[in-house]
């Protein structure tokens, strides 16, 4: 189930153009977190649970908010007026 669901955020993310390298060790870890969490993680449960959110949330950043944020940084950042 967990599995399922990674897989499927990850098939859409990668079409995306910010996608890299550090994507794909996200990537990874995400898919073997799922795995350990759909196959019972024991006592480990709720640490990996944590972890696993913890990435998905990585992953699910795209570029195009950081840009939004810089872009809005910039709009809003204070403007010095200078008189001759």
């Amino acid at each position: 189930m967990n599995l399922k669901a990674v897989n499927k955020l990850l098939r859409s993310r990668r079409k995306d153009a910010d996608w890299s390298d550090r994507h794909d060790a996200l990537a990874a870890i995400a898919v073997t977190l799922a795995r350990t969490l759909d196959e019972g993680a024991g006592t480990a449960v709720a640490s990996v649970s944590r972890e696993l959110r913890s990435v998905v949330e990585l992953l699910s950043q795209t570029g195009e908010s950081d840009a939004f944020d810089r872009l809005a940084a910039e709009l809003s950042a204070a403007v010095e007026y200078r008189t001759s």
